[in-house]
């Protein structure tokens, strides 16, 4: 087997674990068994006494469905002045991974 086709899984699997580096302030280490992790999005001041959540859902990184926007956060919390947003990961093998937008505000 050429040295390029065997460089392609790894190649894979580095993209797999950074996908979500790009957005996000701050991430926290991943694990490849299990992740259950929360992090600031955007952060803000007090945070404000309604919170919503949207997530978004993958299986096998093959299908992928869901809303994780900040609009359907602050509607599933009925948020019209947002103030501080979080996001949360959960991974379990890289079989089943939901991302979730957590906003606060009033």
């Amino acid at each position: 087997m050429s040295r390029s086709l065997l460089s392609i899984p790894a190649l894979l699997a580095v993209a797999a674990l950074t996908t979500a580096c790009v957005f996000a302030p701050v991430v926290p280490p991943r694990g490849i068994l299990f992740t259950n992790q929360t992090s600031p999005l955007f952060p803000g001041g007090r945070p404000g006494s309604k919170e919503g959540r949207a997530s978004s859902y993958n299986i096998l990184f093959l299908a992928g469905w869901g809303n994780s926007g900040l609009a359907r956060a602050m509607e599933n919390g009925e948020i019209t002045e947002v103030r501080h947003t979080d996001y949360q990961i959960v991974n379990v093998l890289l079989i089943y991974q939901r991302y979730t937008t957590i906003v606060k505000g009033e």
